[in-house]
């Protein structure tokens, strides 16, 4: 081996490299593949699929629908960082918690930490929305520039997957006014009944690149405890942004 090459970032770059190439595999085919033993294939596996760069469906791994958007340093350091915080926000809230980015006119999912009860929401890394369907979308949406708001809204599809949906764009820009305001958005049924969802901004040099949110059934994340959460929110939101 050359002197100057690092052998265990070496054998997760291959790994990572064979899963965007191929199909799905198990851990046990990329232990055979690699000659490599199951503990350090499944500390290699963990790494890329907590960073984002491939994701776990069943017992196969693949490459990430989002591998895309890990050309920017600023989204890697982001993944990289963000876990322990989301961690913990989910522990002390006991819901579901979220890391979401704008990509193009929706918002994609590219963290989740699952909440401790057995009837909760359910996310996967690369799953989207529409940003104005979400309170990921809406919380980013409001702390974009006016110029990119602007461009934003004349593009994007005003989808209606409840009653609840905002669809006007007029009442979604007063909406988003109050969003800013606050510092954090609610998803009060609008993406789907039955489910809540709160989020709060995350920056870097002061613009927002992303958002953190905690989703759970509406009864149990009811309006009553909107205001702990969302201090919980800003509080995970301004530690991430710190962090990065």
């Amino acid at each position: 081996m050359d002197q100057y090459e690092v052998a265990t970032l070496k054998k997760g770059l291959l790994i990572l490299a064979e899963l965007q190439q191929g199909e799905p595999m198990r851990l046990t085919e990329i232990m055979h593949r690699f000659n490599l033993n199951k503990s350090t294939t499944f500390r290699l596996l963990y790494t890329l699929e907590t960073t984002g760069f491939i994701q776990k469906e069943g017992h196969t791994y693949k490459a990430s629908e989002i591998r895309e958007q890990y050309s920017s340093s600023v989204t890697i350091r982001l993944n990289l960082l963000v876990v322990p915080p989301l961690h913990q926000l989910a522990q002390e809230i006991g819901e579901t918690a979220y890391i979401g980015v704008l990509h193009g006119m929706k918002v994609m999912t590219v963290q989740v930490v699952e909440g401790n009860h057995a009837v909760r929401s359910h996310s996967r890394v690369g799953d989207s929305a529409y940003a104005h369907l979400s309170a990921f979308g809406k919380v980013i949406l409001a702390h974009l520039s006016d110029e990119q708001l602007n461009e934003m809204l004349t593009h994007l599809t005003r989808h209606k997957a409840t009653k609840h949906t905002f669809d006007d764009n007029h009442l979604l820009r007063e909406h988003l006014k109050v969003i800013r305001q606050q510092g954090y958005a609610i998803d009060d049924q609008e993406t789907e009944i039955g489910l809540r969802c709160i989020a709060a901004p995350i920056f870097y040099n002061g613009n927002v690149i992303a958002a953190v949110a905690i989703s759970g059934p509406a009864a149990r994340l009811n309006r009553k405890r909107d205001r702990a959460v969302s201090k919980k929110l800003r509080e995970c939101s301004a530690q991430i942004s710190g962090l990065i």
